[in-house]
């Protein structure tokens, strides 16, 4: 058993974060340059590119493994998380490939501040913990088997299109978003924890963990490879970042049984509400964003305009009810020809040609 040591965990899990983060800018900035700048590559640079893929991914999957043998999975997945927020923004900014505003930045200073706060009032490390037998227990089987269905159910999408992508070029699943963003989800945590017991196991149990852990990697590895050209990375990493920092507090209660050695509640519950505010604020999902049609509305109003300079010219009042009402029945009783009516609103559009908006929106 590996001794108990937050400052290399927590080291191990930065470095990590900034691996997982190579992993993705090696694809997308080669594809970033050939949508935007209109370079091209040769098919054997382009599958230097999925190399160097490959190994940071081995690379940041060893380096995430270690991490865990030295802390609480409550604590060094947080942190890894956060350090792929900043790593996220800093290196996708220098490269020019996604642009993160003040809302962002300093979403991902919340963020990073919080998982550092998590080691003074969260879990801390229990000793001579016994993995294999907190496994056993039914809240840890239930969400174990939860994840692992989860990870193969989202993982076979992948694989159907990692094929799809290498005849078509492209993925036209309606709810790619979703499945990717789940799969990166349930990994992420599960392969934590799978990690973790890797250093505790042995004969059998060990190479059911070590078959376990070779395919949840596979899947990450497929995610991370359609992550990067698929998918928006300004709402994805955001999202998988909340979803993890969910996904893994409910992990260490259920499996883990960080409640015995929680530091404070009250702490640890306001550091968490912290990080996931701090994600929601980077995100580009608004919760409380109006859920009217802009576009109807503002046609509704320039059909409005027009009934009104109708009414006008006829020497009349519009009839504009408090609860509102039809346009025809605002018309109603000042319409002596229908036809003149349409060939006002015709004029009137014709007027209005210079501002095709308004035209749009009228006509529609």
């Amino acid at each position: 058993m590996v001794q108990q040591n937050l400052f290399y965990a927590f080291g191990f899990a930065g470095i990590g974060g900034f691996m997982q983060v190579l992993t993705v800018v090696i694809l997308a900035y080669p594809q970033f340059l050939k949508s935007k700048k209109g370079k091209s590559f040769s098919p054997a640079l382009e599958k230097v590119f999925l190399a160097g893929n490959i190994v940071t991914q081995i690379a940041s999957g060893v380096i995430n493994t270690i991490s865990t043998w030295y802390g609480p999975v409550s604590l060094v997945l947080p942190i890894r998380v956060s350090a792929q927020l900043l790593f996220n923004m800093i290196l996708f900014g220098l490269l020019q490939i996604e642009e993160f505003p003040k809302d962002v930045r300093v979403g991902t200073y919340i963020v990073v501040t919080g998982a550092m706060l998590l080691s003074y009032v969260g879990p801390t490390a229990q000793a001579n913990q016994d993995a294999v037998a907190l496994m056993e227990h039914t809240p840890a089987v239930v969400w174990t088997l939860f994840l692992i269905g989860l990870t193969f159910s989202t993982g076979y999408y992948c694989v159907v299109w990692l094929s799809e992508k290498n005849v078509s070029g492209v993925i036209k699943h309606p709810h790619k978003f979703a499945i990717l963003l789940t799969a990166r989800v349930v990994t992420g945590v599960l392969s934590t924890s799978v990690s973790k017991l890797l250093a505790v196991t042995s004969g059998f149990l060990f190479c059911i963990t070590l078959g376990l852990f070779i395919g949840i990697s596979f899947v990450i590895s497929s995610v991370a490879i359609l992550q990067a050209t698929e998918v928006d990375q300004a709402m994805f990493v955001p999202a998988a970042a909340c979803g993890i920092q969910i996904t893994n507090t409910l992990t260490g209660l259920l499996i883990w049984q960080d409640y015995l050695v929680v530091q404070t509640w009250v702490g640890y519950i306001t550091v968490l509400t912290q990080i996931i505010l701090g994600v929601y604020l980077i995100s580009s999902i608004d919760a409380y964003a109006s859920s009217a049609d802009s576009n109807f509305a503002l046609a509704q109003s320039v059909k409005i305009h027009y009934a009104s300079e109708f009414a006008e010219k006829k020497g009349k009042s519009l009839s504009m009810s408090l609860v509102g009402g039809s346009l025809d029945s605002m018309l109603a009783p000042i319409v002596e020809d229908e036809e003149e009516v349409d060939n006002y609103f015709e004029e009137r559009r014709r007027l209005y040609s210079n501002y095709p908006k308004y035209s749009e929106d009228f006509v529609g």
